[in-house]
């Protein structure tokens, strides 16, 4: 029940994206019959390719390709697919594989048109900006959490060395060997005479 809800999902929002892109239904098309297997555990779609370029439910024939991809990575799937698809692998039939990979990485997921289909198109624009700042928000918040810890580990318990003071000793030593050396030659020379 579970996995033909997901399914169903996948199928219609994948298919609304193709919907607006002739160019990836085209680069689908010959591929018509075979089905294509996502899976991100625990969780499991199986998509066929109709005949014009979209996708439909997949029957229990065994899929031509399998697509195995982290279930962490399925967010940013939603706002970036071309850097989700860094942490995929890929198995079966590489013509349609790399054909398949090459649609879902440049397909671009509209949320405000999805979106204002129920709440109408200022709203939704209004939501997915305000999500968006959010998370651009939660990113800065990160990175500044990020930057403390790491002054904090520096400067106020130093557990870690800064990075100009690692530099300053690797010149030191390498000064200190070029000088070594300079002196062993002095001495072979001394010795010499």
């Amino acid at each position: 029940m579970l996995q033909e809800l997901a399914n169903s999902a996948a199928i219609a929002a994948l298919n609304r994206m193709l919907a607006r892109e002739a160019w990836a239904r085209e680069k689908l098309a010959p591929f018509t019959g075979r089905s294509a297997r996502f899976d991100a555990a625990p969780f499991s779609i199986t998509l066929n390719i109709s005949e014009d370029g979209t996708f439909s439910a997949a029957g229990e024939e065994e899929p031509a390709v399998t697509v195995a991809v982290a279930l962490s990575t399925l967010p940013l799937a939603l706002t970036d697919p071309a850097a989700a698809m860094k942490d995929v692998r890929l198995a079966g039939d590489a013509e349609f594989a790399q054909a398949l990979a090459f649609v879902l990485q440049n397909l671009r997921p509209e949320p405000e048109e999805e979106l204002s289909r129920f709440v109408g198109d200022i709203a939704a624009q209004r939501i997915v900006g305000l999500l968006r700042l959010s998370a651009s928000h939660w990113r800065d918040l990160a990175e500044r959490m990020l930057d403390n810890t790491a002054n904090y580990f520096v400067t106020e318990d130093p557990m870690l060395v800064p990075r100009a003071e690692v530099e300053a000793f690797n010149q030191d030593v390498d000064r200190l060997r070029d000088d070594v050396a300079r002196l062993e030659k002095r001495i072979e020379l001394a010795a010499r005479r």
